[in-house]
């Protein structure tokens, strides 16, 4: 009985963190750049399971697990849906690759949000996080908003001069991108310049989220009924040891 219960209790604790991460994925539904996150769940621990016999023995049937537990979160980075805005500072990349912002927390990091803004020191900025970085790693200088943006990442001015030039960022291979922020992510071993053919600058274009209400609903559904189930087994035990402990009292 103690296995059962603690696989009910495994089962509340594991919706638990599902809902947690449904609900900031639908929270951030609408912040620009953001991919959708999802919990793993994995086994905790396996036993070599048996079956008994009328006629004796216990043939193996094979491992088998009481619990499971989010082990881990899983990021969808796929492409998400493009909005024109008209706005000069809005940019949005097709295909690979992140912006690479200089943050006043994090050091660098990316992210796939370019909803952009010039800040009163000149400088390329996204809000609340920081500093845009050009190729060679400093931040990028406007005079204005009257620049284009062509599909290499190559800022011009109004005359066609070259300005700067976006880095566009990827991880090394074998890294992991740790979520440090809504869009946001930090590498634990640096980021590398993406190839040219991976990507295109769009500019008067923002990147929507990816997330998939109609998907993220139906998770909280099957979520819900998961979890009441295992709240409700957790009745039952519960009942199960206070009739043996009234029991075993009158025996007594």
């Amino acid at each position: 009985m103690d296995r059962g219960f603690y696989s009910a209790a495994a089962g509340v604790l594991s919706q638990q963190k599902s809902f947690t991460t449904i609900s900031n994925n639908i929270a951030n539904a609408g912040t620009t750049g953001y991919k959708s996150q999802a919990t793993v769940e994995s086994s905790f621990g396996e036993h070599l399971v048996t079956r008994m016999k009328a006629s004796g023995g216990a043939p193996n049937i094979g491992p088998g697990s009481f619990m499971t537990v989010n082990s881990s979160e899983y990021t969808d980075y796929s492409q998400g849906n493009l909005e024109s805005t008209g706005r000069s500072v809005d940019l949005a990349i097709l295909g690979a690759g992140f912006f690479l912002i200089e943050s006043d927390t994090y050091g660098e990091v990316a992210t796939r949000n370019g909803q952009f803004e010039i800040n009163d020191e000149g400088y390329l900025v996204l809000p609340g996080v920081g500093k845009v970085l050009n190729e060679g790693g400093s931040p990028i200088e406007l005079e204005s908003d009257k620049f284009t943006v062509t599909s290499e990442g190559v800022i011009l001015d109004e005359e066609g001069d070259e300005i700067d030039t976006l880095y566009i960022a990827t991880e090394r291979e074998g890294t992991k991108l740790t979520h440090v922020g809504n869009g946001v992510y930090q590498s634990d071993n640096g980021f590398q310049q993406a190839e040219p053919e991976e990507y295109k600058i769009l500019q008067g274009t923002i990147e929507k989220s990816n997330i998939n209400m109609a998907q993220e609903m139906s998770k909280i559904i099957a979520g819900q009924n998961q979890y009441q189930s295992c709240t409700q087994i957790l009745k039952i035990f519960d009942s199960i040891n206070q009739m043996c402990v009234n029991q075993i009292g009158k025996i007594g």
